[in-house]
């Protein structure tokens, strides 16, 4: 009974990890905030440096709830940000499991997180790298206690529309949903701070500021097919 319950605790700690803090059902709240270091904009031919940049998600649990996963979720960025990620060094994800000294040079920044499963909690470390050509962001999830865990999350950069210029899209695997039958867990906060510069050049960058402000959204899907699209906004000038 205890390896069994010591079981159904690792695989939910694990599918709370791969949600990435991107857990909503009926009645919680799933929130996205971003904010810059630096938030004054420089032009589309010279953009500025925000320094850093913090991306932080956090789930409010009714406690009506069922328990529930995330199936996927996508961060829509200001069009205003520009990605150097392109110019910067890569490694991939077998790589960062491996802890590969070629994914020293390709790491953008770190940040923490909080899971519950099973009634415990477990607080994490996010170490975040440059993905293969700059098309993605690799988490490296790790935590001691109560259980070892070490879990790349993966969230592929790509163009946006509209108010957006780029999004990450994460796709969470069906068995990483739900690892064992009926089971389901939930990561309540998620922050992490990407930056630096490679040979001069800025990992993210602010070229306009529309209006004062700067516009973030978060779509996400839950495994009982409910869907939400919590937005944000942040400062900026010109």
């Amino acid at each position: 009974m205890r390896k069994t319950m010591a079981l159904a605790l690792a695989g939910a700690l694990t599918l709370s990890l791969t949600t990435a803090g991107l857990a909503q059902a009926v009645n919680s709240k799933q929130s996205v905030s971003v904010k810059l270091a630096h938030s004054k904009a420089g032009t589309a031919a010279k953009p500025k440096s925000v320094g850093a940049l913090t991306v932080d998600m956090n789930v409010a649990l009714d406690p009506s709830d069922p328990s529930f996963a995330t199936r996927s979720a996508v961060i829509h960025f200001d069009k205003g940000l520009v990605f150097n990620s392109a110019k910067f060094p890569s490694c991939t994800e077998a790589q960062v499991r491996s802890g590969a000294a070629a994914c020293a040079k390709a790491r953008i920044g770190s940040g923490k997180a909080a899971g519950v499963a099973v009634g415990q909690r477990q607080d994490l470390t996010v170490t975040a790298f440059n993905g293969p050509g700059g098309k993605a962001v690799l988490l490296h999830v790790t935590g001691s206690k109560p259980l070892k865990i070490d879990s790349v999350i993966v969230g592929k950069l790509a163009a946006d529309s509209g108010a957006f210029g780029r999004k990450l899209v994460v796709a969470i695997p069906a068995n990483l949903q739900q690892p064992l039958t009926g089971l389901y867990a939930t990561l309540t906060s998620f922050m992490t701070s990407v930056g630096g510069t490679s040979k001069g050049t800025p990992y993210v960058a602010l070229k306009g500021c529309s209006g004062g402000k700067l516009k973030f959204k978060g779509d996400f899907v839950f495994t009982d097919g409910s869907k939400q699209s919590p937005t944000s906004t942040s400062s900026c000038t010109k």
